[in-house]
């Protein structure tokens, strides 16, 4: 259930910015972020692996975001992938929806006065978000010495990300963020088969173009 209700909640807004004209205008900006963060995931494969660190060195999150400012919110696109682990070189990647809420306020945005007057407004801001990604799910093993050993699950998880962090302007349009998130994947709900879960700590570069 929790893995179908955060993705209608992100489409509910996005579907709502279309016909509000007010929150078009908002979404006329977009913002790019830029995450990268080191998690610490376990990982199961039915009887295969279980409970064993993934080991991936990196995560990469490249996010493309719009302002809602009426809701205090970034909602967007982005892609997540692991980088170099215990079991491949990219064990899970894939495409999703990120949305982040601001508990006072956007930490980056403008506004457009009489006169076609633009001005951008910067602040420091604690931040939640939450992240959707269907991903693709792929463990490799090679044991050399006894072929038996070797395995290749692969299969489309859908992974949960929820999390907290703090966004700090270091230019107007510029700004760098730390965060921690809980990460979870699964093939479904009830299902622990195939499935992986953990902590991540990130860093992350955010830009605007106006």
């Amino acid at each position: 259930m929790r893995f179908r209700f955060f993705p209608s909640f992100l489409l509910f807004f996005l579907a709502a910015a279309l016909y509000s004209p007010q929150l078009r205008a908002e979404l006329e900006a977009p913002v790019l972020k830029a995450k990268l963060g080191m998690s610490m995931l376990t990982v199961n494969a039915g009887e295969l692996v279980q409970n064993e660190p993934l080991g991936s060195m990196i995560t990469i999150q490249p996010s493309v975001l719009w302002n809602i400012s009426s809701l205090n919110s970034r909602i967007g696109f982005h892609f997540l992938a692991d980088m170099s682990s215990n079991y491949g070189a990219t064990p899970i990647s894939g495409i999703g929806v990120s949305g982040y809420y601001y508990l006072r306020g956007l930490t980056s945005a403008y506004e457009v006065a009489d006169g076609d007057v633009l001005t951008q407004k910067s602040k420091p801001g604690i931040f939640t978000f939450a992240s959707f990604t269907p991903v693709n799910f792929n463990l490799n093993k090679i044991d050399k010495e006894v072929q038996s050993n070797s395995f290749a699950p692969s299969s489309t998880v859908y992974e949960l990300m929820i999390g907290f962090g703090y966004e700090y302007p270091i230019k107007p349009n510029m700004l760098i963020s730390a965060e921690l998130a809980k990460r979870d994947g699964t093939l479904s709900a009830l299902s622990k088969e195939l499935s992986y879960s953990g902590y991540m700590f990130s860093l992350a570069f955010v830009t605007s173009y106006y």
